[in-house]
């Protein structure tokens, strides 16, 4: 069985192709691997992480037709599960075969629920986890889901390993630092639905991390932009390298300017 058409019809051809144009990539796209490290690449470069629907009060909803029209049609961003629902689309419609599993955060080093959505993608009868939601410094490139092996992205080490509890964990080693386990998941799969009670409790559980203010946060071939509690960052291999305090106009216009977000209703009384 296909999971993934519980989830609803594939995109259609011209909808694949608006999408490709969204992240800048031309051309038809292999099946391979290189493929898919062509399609995560491109995304994180071009479609920020942002909360800024939840701080307007404006509801988040994982139809996939919504995520078209808000990613796609009006150029915004989104949080984690709304970025990989809809990439998870993106790839099953082209033709990869993937596989959606909700993934527990480590950082910090707490027992948090699980509220990540990862991808897996079997290629050549191996399998790549693949991912386009992340806040932080993450893989850039698809990471072969194999115990031990040692993979760079240009930027930081990556290697997963098996642990009874948690299931594969991925970790992570920043030039300079020791490895940290940063995520891990257990393989059952997951369909759209699923990812519901993430986006309720970014939008409404005390704890959220999301509801007090805007964090959107984009990929450069250098790093990373993002604003992070107030503070403009610029970011290298996962560590800042610049900060900036920044006031409710200055966000504005960053979110404007270097995120090439729609800021409505984030300050309404500037």
């Amino acid at each position: 069985m296909d999971i993934n058409a519980l989830n609803g019809p594939k995109m259609t051809e011209e909808q694949i192709a608006a999408y490709l144009r969204r992240i800048g990539v031309d051309g038809p796209v292999p099946l391979t691997v290189e493929g898919l490290g062509r399609l995560q690449l491109a995304h994180k470069l071009t479609v920020p992480f942002e909360n800024l629907d939840i701080v307007a009060g404006r509801p988040l909803s994982l139809a996939l037709d919504h995520l078209y029209d808000k990613i796609v049609r009006r150029r915004q961003g989104g949080v984690c599960a709304e970025l990989n629902t809809l990439y998870n689309w993106l790839l099953y419609s082209m033709g990869f075969a993937v596989t959606s599993y909700n993934a527990r955060m480590l950082t910090p080093d707490t027992y948090l629920f699980r509220r990540h959505r990862i991808l897996a993608v079997e290629l050549a009868g191996k399998t790549y986890t693949t991912d386009v939601g992340f806040a932080t410094e993450n893989a850039r490139r698809p990471l072969l889901l194999e115990e031990g092996v040692v993979q760079n992205d240009g930027h930081c080490d990556y290697r997963y390993q098996w642990e009874e509890f948690f299931g594969w964990v991925q970790c992570q080693r920043r030039p300079g630092h020791d490895w940290e386990r940063i995520q891990a998941f257990a393989l059952e799969p997951q369909v759209d639905r699923d990812f519901d009670p993430v986006l309720f409790f970014f939008e409404k559980h005390p704890d959220s991390n999301m509801t007090q203010f805007p964090r959107p946060s984009i990929y450069t071939q250098e790093g990373m932009l993002a604003l992070r509690r107030h503070v403009f960052q610029v970011e290298r291999q996962g560590v800042a390298v610049q900060a900036n305090p920044t006031t409710p106009a200055e966000e504005l216009r960053l979110i404007q300017e270097v995120f090439h977000l729609d800021p409505a209703g984030i300050y309404p009384n500037l």
